[in-house]
């Protein structure tokens, strides 16, 4: 896979490339949906800032709130100008053709057995070692004049900051000619938002420490969050193998590089059984060895009062149960009112022991639907959520005595209004009969191969790499492995491209989950990965394209053969609905 990497594109965005790599950079986007979906991803940030921004009231100094409020923001990517001696260049383009993209939520790279990097470039910026060791008393916090986070958060942390729960932190540490600053904290229950900055030492903001600090592929701790006695934080259900854990991963990052400020954002709620669990201080500790290139030691402790934003959250019991036609048991236990969102808590268990998923609305006395949930396997375009409060990595479910306990959040929902729990969609694990046995000879003399089952389509044929795509970048060039020290080391194997056209009544949601891939011979190939380009919703029918790749495999066999016993069906509409909440 050819793909660039986040700061390529935001150097793009923002003018900063020569006018060669400009072209070069301009010809991939045409071609390739993998790096479209990223410049989506983060101009959608862009666009929830600037919803959450025209929020504040008008006054005397509108003109220069609008200024102050625009500055952390590339302006540009919201209204590229083109010179009237240059035709039309991709950035023009661009934003009509992401609103017409239908991309899976992972449609980036969706790798489902993990440990793989397209990109090699990208990849070696993850060698950075870093540790982790006590620190003293934490100062306590102040209140915020000059949020930070109202004006780049999204809607749910804005709307706490304005009412009052940004905390002022303003702790530095400087090494290398570099200081790294945290600036402020938004904190509740439910989730924890901070502000930072990188500046050189004339004080220039940069953006190199994005590269570096929250890479997921990191086995060391880099920010560690603790209760007031020093006690390390560990989530509820912790992997049954830490050291495989990457501990950064559930830490999303944000950055504004006009200013060079950072916001990171994630949920608090796994590490508690309980809300009432939740200590009145937390503590978050960085502890950064390496700054892109720079190795050096910036450490620093953040003080977080939790007892305002602990006193306006309010939980509601609700305690109402049904069971679905096809077998799924649902209890709505509560929700949850806090200051940057809401939370819903829904126990679920079968009849049998099949997987089944669903969806529901929220809806308030006038009929409005305020947030809809629906299940994550579910492609985005085809996805019913609404007001769902993104970018929370968790994966929202807990094991039950019975089956699972699903946590959902929105962002802040009016609790002067009464709502009405409304089941949607129900998703259950059917038979299937896929039988697909590709002809190797065939495949190789570029046939396409078409099956189905039970109005599933599906057709493959030999991966081939885009003519027309340019690639301007050393290393861009298959598949890679990261190593441990950070290093990649490139793969071998075959690339078989499909695409699957699924029937309305299949769930749209990857049917790849559950193949199964042999040969002639009986040999099951394990060692491979599903890599999703394109995602699409039309009629009813979900569209899948990608590549598998099957690693190491470098001799063909005469046949390959993928089979599925099971598949995803949705059943729409399910009747069931019930008052959860009377406004207050």
């Amino acid at each position: 896979m050819n793909c660039l990497t986040q700061r390529q594109l935001i150097a793009y965005m923002e003018d900063r490339l020569t006018p060669v790599n400009k072209r070069n950079v301009e010809s991939h986007l045409d071609h390739c949906t993998h790096c479209q979906h990223q410049l989506e991803l983060w101009i959608d940030e862009l666009h929830q800032t600037e919803e959450t921004m025209w929020e504040n009231s008008l006054s005397a100094n509108m003109d220069q709130k609008i200024i102050q409020m625009l500055s952390p923001h590339p302006v540009r990517v919201l209204n590229p100008a083109t010179p009237s001696h240059q035709p039309p260049a991709w950035k023009q383009r661009s934003i009509t053709i992401m609103k017409r993209m239908t991309l899976a939520a992972a449609a980036l790279t969706i790798v489902v057995s993990g440990g793989m990097l397209v990109s090699p470039t990208f990849a070696s910026y993850v060698h950075a070692a870093f540790t982790n060791s006590p620190i003293g008393k934490a100062d306590p916090v102040a209140p915020v004049s000059n949020s930070f986070l109202q004006k780049l958060a999204d809607k749910g942390i804005a709307q706490a900051a304005k009412n009052g729960f940004a905390q002022s932190v303003e702790v530095s540490a400087t090494d290398q000619g570099l200081t790294f600053t945290v600036h402020e904290v938004v904190a509740d229950p439910l989730r924890i938002s901070i502000a930072a900055s990188l500046k050189d030492k004339n004080g220039k903001p940069t953006d190199g420490f994005l590269s570096q600090m929250i890479r997921r592929d990191k086995k060391e701790q880099v920010i560690t969050i603790k209760d007031k006695q020093g006690n390390v934080l560990k989530p509820v259900e912790s992997s049954a193998n830490e050291d495989t854990r990457r501990p950064n991963e559930d830490w999303h990052n944000v950055m504004y590089t006009d200013t060079g400020t950072m916001s990171l954002n994630r949920e608090l709620r796994s590490y508690f059984a309980d809300i009432s669990e939740i200590p009145d201080e937390l503590i978050v500790e960085f502890n950064i060895k390496q700054l892109d290139d720079i190795k050096g030691n910036w450490k620093l402790s953040v003080p977080v009062d939790m007892k305002k934003a602990k006193a306006a959250t309010k939980t509601h019991e609700i305690n109402k149960t049904y069971t679905t036609p096809q077998g799924l048991k649902l209890d709505i236990k509560q929700m949850t009112f806090a200051p940057s969102g809401m939370e819903m808590v829904v126990d679920r268990s079968n009849t049998d022991n099949q997987q089944k998923e669903y969806s529901y609305e929220l809806v308030n006395a006038k009929g409005t639907v305020v947030a809809a949930w629906d299940s994550d396997a579910v492609t985005r375009k085809a996805s019913k959520q609404s007001n769902v409060i993104p970018y929370l990595k968790w994966d929202h479910t807990r094991s039950t005595e019975n089956g699972t306990r699903d946590f959902h959040y929105f962002q802040p929902i009016d609790e002067s209004q009464s709502l009405t729990f409304k089941l949607g969609s129900v998703y259950t694990e059917e038979t299937a009969k896929l039988n697909a046995k590709l002809d190797t000879n065939r495949l190789e003399k570029k046939e396409v191969i078409t099956v189905e089952d039970q109005g599933d389509q599906f057709t493959f044929k030999k991966y081939q790499k885009d003519p027309n795509a340019v690639v301007d970048f050393e290393g861009y060039d298959g598949h890679h492995r990261v190593n441990d020290d950070g290093t990649t080391t490139k793969l071998e194997g075959y690339d078989l491209a499909f695409e699957a056209t699924l029937s309305p009544d299949t769930a749209a949601m990857g049917p790849y989950q559950y193949w199964t891939i042999t040969d002639e011979t009986g040999k099951k190939y394990e060692d491979i990965d599903y890599l999703i380009n394109k995602t699409e919703y039309k009629n009813d029918r979900a569209i899948f394209e990608g590549t598998i790749f099957l690693k190491n495999l470098t001799t063909l066999p005469k046949q390959l053969i993928i089979t599925s016993d099971k598949r995803m069906v949705e059943h729409k509409n399910v009747q069931w609905e019930a008052p959860i909440y009377t406004g207050k």
